[in-house]
């Protein structure tokens, strides 16, 4: 009895399959029968507050309009240009923080200044992004007040176009660096001492070792780090919408935000079911050729060791 085996646990059969069941239809419930609705949604002429029955087909006219509204259009080109600000400073800052973290002389004091950096983490974004309003503050603001300590003019950081651009990109930056510099810390533990002593008995500087030994050891973490920050940064909405709601006029309008005021403000919501999709579908692309680029990277650092 006790040596006899059941074929449906131990045998493979239909066991395995059973202890997943759960967790696919949760996935099936709560994300693709919603994503499907959605498509549907994107081939139908569907606006807020009109009756069902007058609910039709259109096909790819919702994808046509929301491609000739210049408030989506518009803001596409502010998105990557936000995420290619923001990933670069991410990647610099990080990589600063990070070393700094790990030095000899901050190993005693590692666990309370990584504390200390992290905080912003700990942070919802509309909180974060909540603060950072009362920071810029036109007139009781910290930032301004600063400003005009230095001897500068007061800034108006969210009524102007350059300053409200800046302001959001700040906000992402002080957000997203410290993950950036937690993921650069634990690749720099993977570096093995014994390199940089033979690189230091080489006759090899610290600045020459870091671009030589550490960057080349660790270009898989900034692939890493690059791929899941631009994911995020390319979804930035709750800083544009608390911060400046799109302002000044459009200026700082995403493709986020562009999405939701045509499906809810104005009601639209089979074009903007149609530009979540385009959206979407941007956002595979950029990962996707991350992810090639990452898989070949890895390929020949193998053909390279073999």
């Amino acid at each position: 009895m006790g040596n006899k085996r059941n074929p449906g646990l131990r045998g493979g059969g239909w066991a395995p399959y059973l202890f997943i069941v759960p967790a696919v239809a949760l996935i099936v419930l709560l994300g693709v029968i919603p994503i499907l609705i959605s498509f549907v949604i994107s081939l139908q002429s569907y606006r807020l507050g009109v009756p069902l029955d007058q609910i039709h087909y259109v096909g790819l006219d919702n994808y046509r309009d929301i491609l000739s509204n210049r408030l989506f259009t518009d803001s596409i080109g502010w998105t990557f240009l936000f995420t290619a600000i923001t990933v670069i400073f991410n990647l610099v800052l990080g990589l600063g923080l990070a070393m700094l973290l790990n030095a000899k002389a901050m190993e005693k004091r590692l666990k309370v200044f990584r504390s200390l950096f992290i905080l912003p983490l700990m942070l919802a974004p509309v909180v974060t992004a909540t603060i950072w309003e009362i920071l810029f503050a036109p007139v009781y603001g910290i930032v301004n007040y600063v400003v005009e300590l230095l001897g500068f003019a007061s800034v108006s950081w969210t009524g102007e176009s350059v300053p409200a651009k800046a302001a959001i990109s700040a906000v992402d930056i002080w957000g997203a660096t410290p993950f950036c510099m937690l993921i650069f810390l634990a690749a720099f533990q993977t570096v093995p001492g014994d390199v940089y002593e033979a690189a230091m008995i080489d006759g090899a500087s610290r600045t020459r070792s870091f671009f030589r030994i550490t960057l080349p050891l660790i270009r898989n973490f900034i692939a890493l780090v690059v791929t899941i920050r631009v994911m995020d940064a390319l979804r930035v909405f709750d800083s544009v919408m608390v911060l400046t709601n799109g302002g000044p006029g459009t200026a700082t309008e995403t493709m986020g935000t562009a999405i939701y005021k045509t499906a809810f403000r104005y009601g639209n919501i089979g074009a903007g079911s149609a530009g979540a999709f385009i959206f979407f579908a941007l956002i595979l692309v950029v990962t996707l050729v991350f992810m090639t680029l990452l898989r070949k990277q890895t390929g020949t650092e193998g053909r390279e060791a073999a």
